[in-house]
């Protein structure tokens, strides 16, 4: 179950070589609160915490580390929920969504609507806008970070929970 879940999002497989530091355990939390206690616990104990929304990682900077010390990856696909609202232009999208999830839940509601991110749709929302969310609707109506507009966050680290996403063009 290990190997399955570290190399489900693996898009670089020089990162899976086995010289690569790999975490000591994932943890793939199902409520907010099972993230907060393992930052909390993480702290206590000194080890580092890596965390991978809930798509792929290119750059393989959330399951390997070039730190000599154990390190723990949080895989946060399980906390996926998204709520999109049309009437108000806004959706709230858990960190462990796709981008891909998104712009379904959003096409579910709305021929019309849809939001500036990215074109891949497997890369994790919590990844896509903590990066800015590059796209193709970007020349028109800018980043997908640009038309977040609040976050829910876990106490102890700096990492997005939940996006609150809107756009006048959503």
């Amino acid at each position: 179950m290990y190997n399955e879940v570290l190399e489900c999002a693996a898009e670089n497989l020089r990162f899976l070589g086995k010289t690569m530091p790999k975490p000591g355990f994932i943890f793939k939390p199902i409520d907010e609160s099972h993230v907060q206690a393992s930052v909390i616990c993480s702290k206590k104990l000194g080890i580092h915490l890596r965390f991978r929304s809930g798509g792929h990682d290119y750059e393989g900077l959330s399951y390997v580390s070039e730190m000599k010390k154990p390190f723990i990856l949080m895989d946060l696909s399980k906390l996926r929920k998204i709520d999109v609202n049309i009437e108000k232009n806004r959706a709230w999208v858990q960190a462990g969504a796709t981008i891909g999830e998104l712009y379904y839940r959003i096409a579910e509601k709305s021929q019309v609507h849809g939001f500036p991110a990215g074109l891949c749709s497997s890369i994790g929302i919590g990844g896509q806008i903590t990066g800015g969310a590059y796209g193709t609707m970007m020349r028109k109506h800018g980043l997908g970070g640009d038309n977040m507009l609040d976050a829910k966050m876990i106490d102890a680290i700096i990492h997005f929970q939940e996006l609150e996403i809107t756009s006048k063009y959503f």
